[in-house]
């Protein structure tokens, strides 16, 4: 059975899991809402999600914090 894919937030480094793509969005979205207060576009999200599945670094692909 294949490993469901992880993303790292990119606030606290929690490991996010999901069964495909869209559900990594969904649940890291999620979870900076959740865990950090912080409201993102999906867009914004997917972006970062993205890049983390094709191994760049996310948050430095391009800031979640939009700094």
């Amino acid at each position: 059975m294949p490993e469901q894919p992880t993303v790292k937030c990119p606030s606290c480094e929690s490991d996010i899991r999901a069964a495909d793509e869209s559900g990594l969005v969904d649940g890291l979205r999620q979870h900076l809402y959740e865990k950090h207060g912080m409201e993102m576009p999906p867009e914004r999200v997917r972006e970062n999600v993205a890049a983390q599945l094709r191994n760049f670094d996310g948050y430095n692909a391009r800031p979640i914090s939009g700094a």
